[in-house]
């Protein structure tokens, strides 16, 4: 299975990283390793996830941070949708 990100999610993850680094550059290294870590373990359980509202979306935490990987499995690829933090909103049905 291919992981591929949507615009949108690479865009949330340069943010958060973005955010993180402007603080503690060494703790931005450990979030953007602890999202590929938990979004590459999606080739091998691509069911892992919870099962959201949103038909054919899943979620998945990247942890020990708790972002929430919002993916959906198409065929043989895995399309990260969203990065979030935890207390922020939540992605509508209808983003990408």
């Amino acid at each position: 299975m291919r992981v591929r990100y949507t615009a949108t999610a690479r865009g949330e993850v340069d943010a958060i990283l973005a955010r993180i680094a402007a603080d503690n550059p060494a703790a931005a290294v450990a979030v953007a390793n602890a999202i590929k870590v938990a979004a590459d373990r999606l080739r091998s359980f691509p069911r892992i996830g919870s099962q959201t509202s949103a038909a054919g979306v899943s979620m998945r935490i990247a942890r020990p941070y708790h972002y929430l990987i919002f993916y959906a499995v198409v065929d043989q690829t895995i399309f990260i949708r969203n990065v979030r933090h935890p207390a922020r909103r939540r992605p509508q049905n209808d983003q990408s």
